[in-house]
């Protein structure tokens, strides 16, 4: 029983490691140039290259020279030296790109910034900041010297998982709690559970598995589970998870793999794939503590 857990955990490894492909195709990495030691991109303004530094303590910004139009306004600009008022134009831009991600109707203060071409030897058009890096979910990654640019996808798959774990987060404390209702309407109709010991099929016999091992008992069961590397394809989400579970029988510590989907407005638990990597009775747990 125990193999054919593996043997199906290891099936569902191989299957799922396409799952974040599409999005890896879809993602954009661009890579960055370097004016001297800085970092620098192109970006294009309406239908105009322009080079911009990328700095991320800074707050977005317009080289007065190569932006003169604007109208004059007391502006409050950040950079790493602090917070500083000072007397810059502002420049109303239509559109801004970075690859293929583009923002509408900006207005950026344009200020002097002959000072950072003079010291890396070309001219610098603008800084993309902290603010701008934030509208265009962009990361940067210092070994690979890229700037990753969030996808709608990405996007979309953040907003699912974070849902999803809202809802896992309650099914926690359903457990914790030892309410069976709650924890059962967390479960799918169809959940399928493969563990070292069993496989169990329907929302009933789940529900059942942990009311035997695990509910009303004396002081409680107390689960704790933290998820990671999420894959979602649809409705539906693949993750990691690593969980121990204190009981009065002792301590249970695994990793597995679950799924969750949406159905009738909810996340339910689909399937889970569990192994155990370490078991500590309550007998052993007394003895070592003395």
């Amino acid at each position: 029983m125990a193999f054919l857990s593996r043997s199906r955990y290891f099936l569902c490894s191989l299957l799922l490691g396409p799952i974040a492909l599409p999005q890896a195709l879809r993602a954009q990495e661009i890579p960055l140039e370097h004016c001297d030691a800085l970092p620098v991109i192109t970006v294009k303004i309406g239908d105009r290259p322009s080079l911009f530094l990328v700095d991320t303590a800074a707050t977005s910004m317009l080289n007065l020279a190569s932006f003169a139009e604007g109208s004059a306004k007391d502006i409050r600009v950040t950079s790493w030296t602090g917070t500083l008022a000072t007397s810059a134009k502002e420049v109303a831009i239509e559109e801004l790109a970075v690859g293929r991600t583009t923002l509408l109707k900006l207005k950026l203060p344009a200020i002097d910034l002959s000072a950072i071409g003079k010291a890396c030897g070309k001219k610098i058009d603008g800084i993309l900041g902290v603010d701008l890096l934030g509208k265009l979910g962009a990361s940067i990654n210092l070994k690979q010297q890229t700037l990753h640019l969030a996808t709608t996808d990405e996007k979309r798959a953040e907003e699912l998982v974070t849902a999803m774990q809202i809802e896992m987060h309650r099914c926690v404390e359903a457990f914790n709690s030892s309410d069976e209702r709650a924890f059962g309407d967390c479960l799918d109709p169809k959940i399928v559970l493969f563990s070292g010991e069993a496989e169990l099929y329907g929302r009933e016999k789940v529900t059942g598995y942990f009311r035997e091992k695990y509910f009303h008992q004396k002081p409680a069961a107390k689960l704790d589970i933290r998820e990671n590397s999420f894959h979602s394809i649809g409705e539906a989400i693949w993750y990691e998870y690593e969980f121990t579970i204190d009981s009065s029988r002792g301590r249970l510590r695994g990793r597995g793999m679950a799924m969750c989907k949406k159905s009738e407005g909810r996340w339910r638990m689909a399937s889970m794939h569990h192994s155990i990597l370490e078991w500590q009775s309550a007998e052993a747990a007394s003895e070592n503590s003395q």
